[in-house]
């Protein structure tokens, strides 16, 4: 308790019944947690009637050893922190006499794309005619559920791109209302006779059934005396909905920050942390305004850049480190300009400021945008990892690998069976569904595999699932066994890419000896979030520069950040600008992630390249329109002559790149 602050120890130290820790960027909102968990022991509060959970499995856990750690005893060894998913698997699985969707097998988002394409079919259109791809379906059913939503306001959030409702807009939405919800109604039916679930029905099952099963909402939530909720801003609704069935006899802490809520494309809801006290009856708000991350100057821009909103963030932060480097504002004239200034920039950092590559991070709103600074880095042979994109568990030739586990689990799982058997030489869509309709057909799991023995196929295909049946409780030694009979086979397949795509098993097998047994590590392998993992995991103690997207940004830090591309038609979009206010203001909240992710100096990137004429003039605002000449430090990059009229771009383009890569018709 010595070494919290006054705002921090009162949160940890707060005797009321509700609380939610408005925390500002690096304000130590972990150790805020840590430090309320531990008193929570302190006092005397069993272990296992807390359940501190996390957005990733990763934060969940370190959050639960650093109190470990902390309490140096044996009262935190039974604390517990998991993901709200992972929570609510748990739940369904440990009751089912309350929830009879304990035996149903999870899909994964692929697997549910896959039934959702086999539902439309190759041209599936709605009322006016226009195609519709079944991942916008996917889209508008998921955000339905999430947000606690119509299936009408999903769609106009969704496929009309959250425009205002019209009588013209009400009219076409009524009129392809049915067509949505027809296909979905098919795939809840196809859930239903294959015994699925899938991501999104996790929350739902458990949130909606306790709300209305009051017996059985008040025998789970007894189990509770504290839950503590980190990332708070980042829950949706049916989140909240959950929360509620345990705010009679649970006490909730809850820490977040309103200016880093930036998930709402996934049902986040932005306003329901303006409205906790409304939301949770009998709870305060207290805020946490001390950075121990960034210097004053880089607060003092991020504090700007919220104060320009029409929201009322009311959140200063004042730096405990005191004062360093203004911001560096640089304007570039291309993609490469910008790339070979941040990595010559790297490079400098350490000679001149005996720096190592970790503590330098590039930061893009998308993976597209690291494009140029990753062939930079390459090109300077600076060594580099990738946060952002495609997850570990959901690369293709991991998913292949976990197939006959999935079919060990589940034997009637159609999906996994599909997979498997297509990755074997002659065997295709028709002659792996006229198995698929054999084998599921058993009674048990030996039944199905001798079924499969009988169909005169090669003898590895019913070799790995006979090797693996026994292996229920040992995933690891499953995932070695599996790829032990399979690699001769995946060599084929992934010819020249396997030397790099096979370094990731021996991850997955450590993966895999952290759970109790295969169904466990499938459920945990479904659940993987997709911003959690890097694209190539590498060692602890590589020393590599981060590229980062934003979204996986959060939680990360480095005492140098370099921003890409924040210009105009970029910071916001013109597509936010169109979508409204909140849509604008998400993307402002995504710029302040990025600037405060940086320790001591922040470099932002203003690319005139990208500036289009038509985009510039379509967006009527510029998050840096207006800024103080005093907040940052400008300079030029590149070959451009540069001429401002006010904040847009007048000066004559040098590039000759431009508009090669594009075809503008």
């Amino acid at each position: 308790m010595e070494t919290l602050n006054t705002e921090q120890k009162y949160a940890a130290c707060y005797e009321g019944r509700h609380l939610l820790v408005l925390a500002g960027a690096g304000t130590g909102k972990t150790r805020t947690i840590i430090a309320r968990a531990s008193y929570l022991l302190n006092k005397g509060v069993n272990p296992r009637r807390i359940m501190i959970l996390s957005f990733t499995r990763k934060s969940a856990r370190e959050i639960v050893e650093r109190i470990r750690v902390s309490c140096k005893g044996l009262a935190g060894q039974e604390l517990r922190g998991q993901t709200f998913h992972s929570w609510c698997m748990e739940i369904i699985k440990t009751n089912p006499d309350v929830f009879p969707q304990h035996s149903r097998t999870l899909l994964d988002e692929d697997d549910r794309e896959s039934a959702f394409k086999l539902l439309c079919g190759k041209n599936f259109r709605d009322k006016d005619n226009h195609r519709v791809a079944p991942s916008t379906i996917i889209e508008v059913y998921s955000y339905a559920i999430n947000a606690c939503c119509s299936l009408s306001e999903a769609i106009r959030k969704k496929v009309y791109d959250n425009e205002n409702l019209t009588p013209e807009l009400k009219k076409t939405i009524d009129a392809n209302r049915p067509v949505y919800e027809n296909i979905i109604r098919k795939y809840m039916d196809y859930k239903n006779e294959h015994r699925y679930m899938d991501y999104d029905d996790i929350l739902q099952i458990v949130a909606k059934g306790l709300a209305k099963n009051e017996a059985a909402r008040n025998f789970i939530s007894s189990r509770y005396d504290h839950i503590l909720v980190d990332e708070m801003q980042d829950s949706n609704p049916l989140q909240y909905l959950l929360l509620k069935s345990f705010t009679e006899r649970c006490s909730l802490f809850c820490v977040g920050d309103d200016a880093q809520s930036i998930y709402g494309f996934r049902g986040a809801d932005f306003n329901s942390v303006h409205h906790f006290s409304e939301l949770v009856p009998d709870s305060e708000t207290c805020k946490l305004t001390v950075n121990y991350r960034s210097t004053q100057e880089i607060l003092d821009l991020s504090n700007w850049l919220l104060r320009q909103s029409p929201f009322n963030y009311d959140k200063d932060l004042t730096a405990d480190r005191g004062h360093g480097d203004k911001p560096f504002l640089l304007h570039v004239d291309s993609d490469w300009s910008e790339a070979n200034d941040i990595t010559d920039r790297i490079i400098e950092s350490i000679s001149s400021q005996s720096c190592k590559y970790s503590d330098n991070m590039v930061l893009s709103r998308s993976l597209y945008g690291l494009k140029r600074v990753e062939a930079s880095c390459l090109e300077k042979r600076i060594s580099y990892m990738v946060f952002g994109g495609t997850s570990l568990m959901q690369s293709r030739h991991v998913r292949d690998i976990v197939s006959p586990l999935r079919i060990v689990a589940n034997f009637r799982d159609e999906i996994a069976w599909m997979r498997y058997l297509m990755l074997w030489k002659g065997i295709g869509e028709i002659t792996a569904s006229r198995i698929i309709a054999v084998v599921v057909m058993a009674e048990t799991l030996s039944q199905s595999i001798s079924a499969l023995a009988k169909q005169n196929l090669q003898k590895e295909i019913t070799q790995t699932l006979e090797s693996i049946a026994d292996m229920q409780s040992f995933p690891s030694n499953a995932l070695k066994k599996t790829y032990e009979i399979m690699e001769p086979r995946m060599k084929e397949i992934y010819k020249d890419e396997w030397d790099w795509r096979k370094t990731d098993f021996p991850i997955l097998e450590e993966v895999a000896l952290n759970v109790g047994g295969i169904s466990e590590f499938i459920s945990e392998y479904v659940l993987d979030p997709k911003l959690e993992t890097t694209t190539k995991e590498k060692g602890k103690d590589d020393d590599c520069c981060i590229l980062s997207t934003i979204h996986s940004a959060k939680g990360l830090e480095a005492t140098n950040c370099y921003i890409v591309n924040v210009s105009p038609a970029a910071y916001p979009t013109p597509r936010a600008v169109l979508n409204g206010e909140e849509a604008v203001e998400e993307e402002r909240r995504c710029l302040y992630v990025a600037m405060t992710r940086a320790k001591d100096r922040l470099y932002i990137y203003r690319n005139l390249c990208s500036i289009h004429t038509d985009e510039c003039n379509s967006a009527d605002s510029y998050f840096l329109d207006g800024l103080p000449e005093n907040l940052v430090e400008s300079g030029v990059k590149g070959t451009a002559k540069i001429d401002f009229d006010g904040d847009w771009y007048t000066g004559e383009r040098v590039s000759d790149s431009i508009g090669d890569d594009f075809d503008f018709s």
